[in-house]
């Protein structure tokens, strides 16, 4: 009788483990995060790799590395390195450190609730000063696995270029479902419109949609694909590609 009991416990818990990467985060594979940090007392390392193709130049190639730390319950740490290549130039990057805190899980019909903050440190070629960027994160269940995010966005430049705004919006609508449920829950399929003000000042919007894969490769490790293109805006990105690998321990 208490195997009957534990037995089930346990398979629920191998379970909830084994959804890890319904936790979506921005990069992995489009832009917009859910509402919910990594779990307290585990570590993540995240590597990605992107291409960006421009209508009116060449393309741009980055790598990233992020290392996070749920340091409490519902709070995670990170430090992030984007080094990038764009037109035979390499760029170390902007060395950001991040901040996440989960206020709440989904209640009701109350939304799960989270922010962001990053702060990129002026370490690539042609920065100047430290910009902020906070995110506000909404997460709402449609039906039993189906989730839509809403992600706002304020982007602070502590010393902006000429021309450049003191402060940009933005707004990403994301989606996530489970492929294969009932008989796998191994893979989600991710999807997002975004828009943005473009940083320099005079120039309208920017709007982009993006469709990905997030696909369970062990309990532990996830790697994501993704596709999106700029619908309207300057210097549009005609096709964005991003693949990575996320593992946690």
């Amino acid at each position: 009788m208490k195997v009957l009991m534990v037995l089930p416990l346990a398979l629920a818990g191998a379970f909830a483990h084994a959804s890890d990467h319904n936790n979506i985060e921005a990069g992995r594979p489009l832009s917009f995060d859910d509402a919910y940090s990594i779990a307290y007392g585990e570590r993540a390392l995240e590597l990605g790799f992107s291409i960006d193709t421009f209508r009116r130049r060449g393309p741009d190639y980055g790598l990233k590395a992020e290392y996070k730390v749920g340091f409490a319950k519902n709070q995670d740490l990170a430090i992030a390195f984007h080094p990038h290549s764009s037109g035979g130039r390499g760029d170390f990057g902007d060395v950001e450190i991040g901040y996440f805190h989960g206020v709440r899980r989904e209640v009701g019909n109350a939304p799960a609730l989270g922010y962001r903050v990053d702060v990129a440190l002026p370490t690539g070629r042609d920065s100047r000063g430290v910009d902020v960027h906070l995110r506000g994160v909404a997460t709402k269940a449609l039906r039993q696995y189906d989730k839509v995010h809403l992600n706002l966005d304020l982007s602070v430049p502590t010393d902006p270029a000429p021309g450049e705004r003191s402060l940009a919006l933005g707004a990403v609508l994301g989606y996530s479902t489970p492929l294969g449920y009932p008989r796998s829950f191994d893979q989600t399929l991710v999807a997002e419109f975004a828009l943005n003000q473009s940083p320099t000042k005079g120039e309208g919007p920017m709007g982009s949609i993006g469709l990905g894969l997030r696909k369970q490769m062990s309990p532990r490790a996830v790697f994501d694909v993704g596709l999106s293109t700029d619908l309207f805006g300057p210097d549009r990105t005609a096709l964005r590609f991003a693949a990575g690998y996320s593992v946690s321990f």
